[in-house]
């Protein structure tokens, strides 16, 4: 738990502190992988984060309807990433969403 508590204030909290339009679905400890929700459709972030180079993540659709990860994106980040790698998806996430 400590270790998700950690993680928590680092990736998703980065992506959030970004942009006000996009916040982590459902609040709850991560470890490397954590579902967003933004104002643009998840498949959309994919088409256009691509563009920059980045695997966007994985729309959550099928098999989670009326839930709260429902249309939103599942977003890994691993230890293999650096913090200018993970700064440089969070900077071209930001600007895919508006």
């Amino acid at each position: 738990m400590a270790l998700g508590v950690r993680e928590r204030r680092g990736t998703p909290a980065r992506l959030s502190a970004r942009s006000t339009a996009c916040n982590s679905s459902p609040q709850a400890p991560v470890l490397r992988e954590f579902a967003v929700r933004t104002p643009v459709a998840p498949e959309t972030l994919v088409e256009r984060l691509v563009e920059d180079g980045y695997l966007a993540g994985v729309p959550i659709r099928e098999g989670f309807e009326g839930t709260a990860y429902d249309g939103g994106l599942l977003v890994a980040a691993t230890e293999r990433r650096t913090r200018a790698e993970i700064d440089g998806y969070a900077a071209a996430f930001e600007k895919a969403i508006r």
